[in-house]
């Protein structure tokens, strides 16, 4: 469950107007939330990077890249052999 921080407590010597507390508060939270991206990201980055320093995964991948562009050009090939070649043509 998220609680809200509460907001800083008033000191002798405390410049700030009423208005900045909020303001305080969301830039906490935006920068928390930076915070947590970007440790979602490098996560994400070294997970990938491991990976592809496995035997295997990175030409596994090459693999079912090439072979996925490979149907994909027999099926526009199939698509212009059709189109240039009507059924019906007299």
């Amino acid at each position: 469950m998220y609680t809200a921080p509460s907001p800083p407590a008033r000191a002798p010597g405390y410049l700030l107007p009423e208005g900045a507390h909020a303001l305080l508060l969301e830039v906490g939270d935006v920068m928390q939330r930076l915070a947590a991206l970007a440790a979602t990201e490098q996560a994400n980055h070294d997970l990938t990077a491991h990976l592809l320093c496995q035997p295997g995964v990175l030409a596994q991948c090459l693999r079912s890249l090439s072979t996925r562009i490979n149907v994909a050009l027999r099926e526009c090939n199939c698509v212009a052999h059709s189109a240039c070649n009507p059924q019906g043509a007299p």
